[in-house]
């Protein structure tokens, strides 16, 4: 193995268990939400959906104030009061999140110690520009990277806007064209000419086999798999079935991932624990 001089990290699962923090948290939003509005929690999940569908984001801002009967209430009296119906739903998605939203263990210790080898990091997410850079700074993440690469931000069609004002740690987030994803080897390809780094001396690090080891085998690059963060919890899983943007094409597509990448094996495995990164160091 060559001298490793940069990591490019996945974010979610691989940093944070997303699962945890987001799921609960948006089926929180559609009770209150659901209460609120004197609405079928079922029905306004299947509009929550459509919403996701349209932009091809199951994390889209606002998604709630995009749904239809939401939009029928603006109609009826107007933004503000609308707005005002569904704040609650809003605030108790985000303290859900924030409390579940939580590194996973050893992160930032290990992060500090590939730094003080004069490691690069680097951050690479199919996650939006507001997603990605929220949980950066939320966790105290921003300063361990040198660049954050995510999915470019999508339009909102509200008539007030959504987005958060722009943050101190802007100037370090690359938006990628949304049709530029995993596994896609272009991509990380890119992302390291841009770093000004040569393949062999990378290492990508993500949770996900079919599309984080796929697309680091395909480039020709050092791929860790981050086993940890691999979730098995079914529920879970079908929660996120039930909101996700995922058309049929994707589904077969991530059918044919799982069949390449089995051909490929990761070239190390942290089995429980991001930590296990730091004994590649002592050969670095």
């Amino acid at each position: 193995m060559s001298r490793l001089s940069l990591f490019v990290f996945d974010m979610d699962n691989t940093l944070y268990d997303w699962y945890a923090a987001f799921l609960p948290a948006f089926y929180e939003m559609v009770g209150v939400a659901s209460k609120s509005l004197g609405c079928d929690s079922e029905e306004l999940l299947n509009q929550l959906q459509e919403v996701h569908i349209r932009y091809r984001d199951v994390e889209h801002p606002f998604s709630l104030a995009e749904t239809r009967i939401v939009q029928s209430y603006i109609a009826a009296h107007g933004y503000d009061e609308a707005l005002s119906l569904i704040d609650p739903a809003f605030h108790a998605f985000n303290r859900l999140r924030k409390q579940n939203l939580k590194l996973f263990p050893d992160t930032l210790e290990t992060l500090k110690e590939l730094r003080s080898h004069n490691i690069e990091l680097v951050a690479y997410t199919d996650s939006t520009y507001f997603a990605a850079l929220g949980r950066l700074e939320r966790l105290g993440l921003s300063a361990f990277f040198a660049r954050v690469y995510c999915r470019e931000r999508g339009q909102s069609h509200l008539r007030k806007s959504t987005n958060s004002p722009e943050s101190r740690n802007s100037d370090k987030v690359v938006e990628i064209p949304s049709h530029q994803s995993k596994p896609n080897p272009r991509v990380l390809v890119d992302i390291v000419n841009s770093q000004h780094q040569n393949m062999e001396n990378v290492a990508y690090v993500g949770d996900s086999l079919s599309r984080d080891v796929l697309m680091a085998k395909r480039a020709h690059c050092y791929a860790i798999w981050a086993k940890y963060g691999v979730h098995t919890d079914a529920q879970m899983y079908e929660r996120l079935i039930r909101i996700s943007h995922w058309t049929a094409e994707d589904i077969l597509n991530e059918k044919n991932y799982a069949r390449e990448a089995k051909k490929y094996s990761p070239d190390f495995t942290c089995e429980s624990s991001i930590a296990e990164i730091r004994s590649l160091l002592r050969s670095n």
